[in-house]
């Protein structure tokens, strides 16, 4: 989360602009427009969540933020808990918590996450109940993965507090396992309650079965009163506490083993708010980018043996153009200008960071390219790289939402791709959601109903406020793939994977990933615009095992399942 006392430096250090970096060929970002081809009078995003059945109820357990818990957030998993093809939502949420929140402001019940399952046409029914995920805790995050490779989605939600393990039993509902497996996590972290916000699945010794990460934030301490914190500040923020290591824990089969140290992950004073994996470097194997709270993000490299190195610093995405650290919260990773390298986008307390990625694990500042009004910039929480308008690149959506105060609230942003990596903003012209004003925290990814365009779903911190959920509506001018893969000698999720697809002269790259936004879990799926093109001409699946495919597709505008086949 950002700190107040970060805020006051970050406003002096961007007090004047900041120098453009410039690529050859690479459009002026700031002249950069929405392509044509879709109809931006009928294209738009509608929020729907009260009339497709939404009726969840946002809470941290208070009525107005005290302590730097509250501001923090909540987040969603989309995912397809029943494995009848279409996502569900998963909502975490606080609760009241003795000794932290204030004692004349609790409701009556127990506040808790929720399961809602999509009936087929991307409306929602609560089944929490019978599926047996209602965890009680104070959700901050979860984690979806089908760990034990038997062909459904797990779920493993993650606390200020004990984490819990639901192992799905394959008929839509869940146990919990979570002694059993041994994902408890520990109960204190630097001396204090475990804070654990962010997390992702991935077979990181390539075994074929996945492992999982961890990302830990604060040593938080409620009677703490920071001695140097001016009068006006509202809470201490992160400076005021010691940091939380994220642990990596192998999936040993039965069990999951802390394995931490020995891969060289350990980082005791981490801050973690949210970590992302990744091949940044193209090598095969995953490497973990954690965005850090008020310090230097982290970047560690993977070697072929298995163990990291940091790297942020000279890899160039630990601080940003002007050499400061930021309130980080997650990184969203894509490959923006089609190029066949991710670059990274890391939304933080003035909108957010974008990192070109040069190649050979090198990256470059170039918030540039983002149309961001100096003296309106927003703070960023959830984001993603996401092709909404099916023109075969990445745009990026933001969510945006004050800190320390639950007023005045923001307006999500949604950035469109000129095709060569600049982005303009399309916001205004897309709906009454981009002009409604909220504290929005995590948000999820997913086409919700099937039809070939990305919707999402929107976490928010407001007491008793409904979530957003998000709708696309773009007009059928533009075609498209969803990808569902499915490993067999790799993982079965096909965490890892890369996919490759050649269409009209461009070559989009995709990377199969757990994650991605903050809080939150996107839609395991690869979802491809392709344009006006009707014609794949050739899509490639780089599986984690090593293998490469060659998918034939007779048809665009589908949804196409590809198993792993055998080399």
């Amino acid at each position: 989360m950002l700190s107040v006392q970060l805020f006051v430096l970050s406003l002096a250090v961007h007090a004047s602009p900041a120098p453009r970096h410039s690529v050859p060929g690479l459009q002026d970002p700031a002249l950069a427009r929405p392509k044509a081809g879709v109809d931006q009078v009928s294209w738009s995003f509608t929020d729907e969540a009260k009339a497709r059945g939404i009726d969840f109820s946002c809470t941290f357990g208070d009525e107005r933020f005290s302590f730097i818990l509250e501001d923090t957030g909540s987040g969603v998993a989309v995912f397809d808990h029943d494995g009848d093809g279409f996502v569900d939502i998963y909502f975490l949420n606080g609760r009241w918590l003795e000794g932290v929140s204030d004692p004349r402001s609790r409701a009556p019940g127990t506040a808790r996450n929720r399961l809602y399952r999509n009936r087929g046409d991307a409306t929602f029914e609560d089944v929490t109940d019978r599926a047996g995920v209602g965890d009680e805790g104070y959700g901050m995050g979860a984690v979806v993965g089908d760990f034990d490779n038997d062909g459904d989605e797990d779920l493993y939600v993650l606390n200020y507090g004990p984490n819990v393990m639901y192992v799905n039993n394959g008929d839509g509902t869940f146990v919990d396992r979570t002694a059993q497996l041994g994902l408890a996590g520990p109960g204190k972290l630097s001396g204090m309650v475990k804070w654990s916000v962010n997390g992702a699945f991935f077979d990181h010794d390539g075994d074929g079965d996945l492992d999982l990460y961890v990302a830990n934030y604060l040593a938080f301490d409620p009677t703490f009163v920071d001695p140097d914190l001016p009068k006006e500040y509202p809470y201490p923020g992160p400076e005021s506490y010691q940091g939380q290591a994220s642990l990596l824990y192998r999936n040993d089969g039965s069990t999951f083993v802390d394995v931490t140290r020995e891969s060289g992950l350990w980082n005791e004073n981490g801050k973690t708010m949210g970590a992302s994996l990744s091949d940044l470097d193209l090598d095969g194997d995953l490497d973990v980018f954690e965005a850090i709270d008020s310090m230097p993000n982290v970047l560690f490299r993977c070697d072929p043996e298995g163990r990291f190195e940091e790297i942020a610093m000279t890899a160039g995405v630990a601080l940003n153009r002007m050499g400061a650290a930021m309130g980080s919260m997650h990184g969203s990773i894509g490959d923006v200008d089609n190029d066949g390298d991710f670059d990274l986008f890391v939304p933080n307390l003035e909108f957010g960071c974008f990192y070109l990625n040069l190649g050979k694990l090198q990256f470059e500042d170039q918030t540039s390219r983002l149309p961001i009004d100096p003296a309106h910039k927003g703070t960023g929480w959830g984001s993603s790289f996401v092709d909404f308008d099916n023109d075969m690149d990445l745009d990026l959506f933001v969510v945006l939402g004050g800190a320390f105060s639950l007023s005045p609230g923001e307006s999500d942003r949604l950035l469109i791709n000129d095709g060569k990596g600049g982005f303009s903003d399309a916001s205004a012209g897309l709906g009454p959601h981009f002009a409604q004003m909220h504290v929005g925290r995590g948000a999820g990814f997913a086409d919700f109903d099937n039809d070939g365009d990305v919707d999402f779903v929107v976490h928010r911190k407001e007491p008793g406020a409904r979530p957003n959920l998000v709708i696309n509506h773009l007009p059928p001018t533009r075609h498209w793939l969803i990808l569902d893969l499915s490993g067999t000698r790799s993982n079965r999720d096909a965490v890892g994977a890369k996919v490759v697809l050649e269409c009209g002269g461009v070559v989009q790259t995709r990377e199969v990933m757990r994650g991605g936004s903050y809080l939150s879990q996107n839609d395991v799926r690869v979802h491809l615009g392709l344009g006006n093109h009707t014609k794949v001409d050739r899509l490639t699946v780089h599986w984690p095992s090593g293998h490469a495919q060659t998918i034939a597709v007779a048809k665009v505008d589908q949804i196409l399942r590809i198993t792993e086949s055998t080399p």
